[in-house]
């Protein structure tokens, strides 16, 4: 990244010169040229190669960035080729520039814009001669690769102990690194791919957990598709709800150890090395075995479940978080706070499942989560939060509520 006075004073006062850096890509200003680093293209072979990007720049006062007086850019890799094998439309002439003695772009580019009637046109702006630029070299390079151009974050993330594939700049920019890092280390189990399941990992795979284990060993039905997060297509259908989920979070989060298994007396061992479980099953005694495991092996855990009805005026009941989390809390174990029978006549079954809930009652599980980790304040031990639908309020039962 450019990070000398100039190059810094440039970024201030041309916005989207900031907001490339933001986006990740590794860009400089240096000799009255702008430059990006580290562009993925084609060569004549098909494949993947990287080169760096360089265009003059025109300043106004005070580092404020006109509109170009050329079309043309500087490249210092290859001839870019199209998916088709041909050199892109982008008339490559050999015509070196040399910048500073490290920094020498034997290739000029020459691609104007062109209007509705064909004509060609000046651009309009740095910003559009840039990403104009940036689009039609490394397009080819991300539909075959699916690379990235920023750089930026290429290097970042390879330098990262980390197991997230980006870096976290959001804690970064807001000021919680400190916070985020409660949870780098930490060993989770989610059992159950449901909705609410589904929510959860969406949740923990924007953070730095050392593994997310993934428990569920049923397939995704026509209604998964109206639960889980994300639109998925069609193509997942009949496939195991874990390997779903894995395909579409392991491109944001490294340590996601999908187990298509459903969790019983043969298993449960594979939760013991854990230091926090997420149940999210629908059924009762499946439940209490898992609690149960749990509370023997000193794994923390949060269990969570959803009883709606119909009404005359619309759809009312409550979404349920129940925490245990060693070493001081009382066992739930035969308490309201954590039922252990299923509904007469499989009453579940024919209870709504509503997308949103499901979210909700997945976002109140994780925010008690980090708030047992110190992300959040806690000021309330309740074993039990209960969201009421119809009145809108959420009370906490059990110790110190």
């Amino acid at each position: 990244m450019g990070c000398d006075s100039e190059f810094r004073r440039l970024a201030n006062r041309n916005r989207y010169i900031e907001d490339l850096e933001a986006q990740g890509y590794e860009v400089s200003f240096i000799g009255g040229h702008f430059l990006v680093f580290g562009l993925p293209y084609l060569d004549n072979e098909g494949a993947l190669q990287y080169g760096d990007l360089a265009t003059p720049v025109d300043l106004k006062d005070d580092l404020e960035i006109d509109k170009p007086s050329t079309h043309q850019v500087w490249f210092s890799g290859g001839v870019p080729h199209g998916s088709n094998g041909r050199p892109l439309p982008i008339s490559a002439q050999n015509n070196p520039r040399t910048i500073t003695s490290d920094l020498v772009f034997p290739l000029s580019f020459s691609f104007k814009l062109k209007g509705d009637g064909g004509q060609l046109l000046d651009y309009p702006s740095f910003e559009e001669k840039i990403s104009t630029y940036i689009r039609v070299l490394t397009d080819p390079a991300r539909q075959k690769y699916g690379t990235i151009p920023q750089r930026g974050i290429r290097e970042q993330v390879s330098n990262l102990a980390s197991p997230l594939r980006y870096p976290d700049t959001m804690s970064a920019r807001d000021g919680i690194n400190d916070l985020t890092a409660k949870l780098a280390g930490m060993k989770v189990g989610i059992v159950g791919l449901g909705g609410t399941g589904g929510y959860i990992l969406d949740f923990l795979s924007k953070t730095p957990l050392a593994l997310i284990r993934l428990f569920d060993d049923d397939i995704v039905h026509v209604h998964t598709l109206f639960r889980i997060p994300g639109a998925a297509s069609s193509e997942a259908l009949g496939k195991p709800k874990v390997e779903v989920l894995y395909a579409v979070y392991s491109s944001f989060h490294k340590a996601i150890e999908p187990v298509a298994e459903k969790i019983g007396p043969s298993n449960l061992t594979r939760l013991a090395d854990l230091d926090y479980v997420f149940i999210a099953v629908d059924d009762g005694p499946s439940r209490e075995l898992i609690a149960q495991a749990l509370e023997e092996f000193q794994v923390s855990y949060i269990d969570v479940g959803m009883g709606l009805y119909r009404t005359s005026s619309g759809l009312d009941g409550m979404l349920r978080v129940s925490c245990w989390e060693v070493p001081d809390d009382p066992s739930l174990i035969g308490t309201q706070y954590l039922p252990g029978k299923n509904p007469a006549d499989n009453e579940y079954r024919r209870q709504p499942q509503i997308g949103e809930l499901n979210a909700l009652n997945a976002a109140i599980a994780v925010l008690r989560f980090k708030q047992k980790v110190g992300f959040y304040t806690r000021e309330c031990s309740g074993h039990s939060s209960i969201f009421e639908i119809g009145s809108f309020e959420l009370d906490v039962y059990g110790a110190d509520s």
